[in-house]
């Protein structure tokens, strides 16, 4: 279990919601307008990887795991990634931050974005957060690295390509990180016994 990181993403998901209720800060909109004024020529290379924030991605993997007979692991995954798009969707009706389109004149929408909507939190942000932790969990060191590094590359994708601020992607990954660390608390207590004996 991880006590302290849970602690830190709840904590962080408060703080986030608190600040995104208010508005823009001038840090947010600032670190915005550098990312998002990054180069064109980058966005193909982002295109991929930023795919690991979709809803499809997680029940892909679910999927995936389910044919070579992994079913807690796919159970884990495709309930985090659903639980942590659904709980997205709940804060975005409730902080009802608009996306940089509608207050940053001149940002640059790229495919993938939009400029109408709601912004905070950046649903991407947090499946990634729990497709990366689902997958790297209890595993070396250099598998969490990447998982942590894919889930970086999501969130800063989603700035650039113009659909979120920054702080819309920081409250996503604090969701992602706190629904997944409750998962492996439930999993632990009740789930872990059932499936412990099919799940290699």
């Amino acid at each position: 279990m991880h006590p302290t990181r849970t602690a830190a993403a709840l904590a962080t998901t408060a703080w986030s919601a608190a600040t995104a209720r208010r508005g823009v800060p001038s840090w947010d909109a600032a670190l915005f307008r550098a990312l998002n004024g990054l180069p064109d020529s980058i966005a193909p290379w982002l295109w991929a990887p930023m795919q690991a924030g979709a809803l499809g991605a997680p029940l892909s993997v679910a999927a995936v795991l389910l044919t070579r007979r992994r079913p807690a692991s796919a159970l884990r995954i495709a309930a985090t990634g659903s639980g942590a798009w659904g709980l997205a969707k709940v804060f975005k009706s409730r902080i009802a931050r608009e996306r940089p389109g509608a207050h940053v004149r001149e940002t640059t929408l790229r495919i993938g974005s939009a400029d109408h909507g709601l912004g905070y939190p950046s649903g991407h942000a947090a499946v990634a957060a729990t497709l990366m932790l689902g997958l790297t969990t209890r595993r070396a060191p250099a598998w969490q690295f990447a998982g942590g590094l894919l889930a970086a590359v999501v969130g800063v994708s989603r700035v650039y390509v113009g659909a979120h601020y920054p702080l819309d992607v920081i409250g996503g990954w604090a969701i992602g990180v706190a629904i997944a660390d409750s998962y492996d608390a439930l999993e632990r207590r009740t789930l872990a016994p059932r499936y412990r004996s099919s799940d290699g």
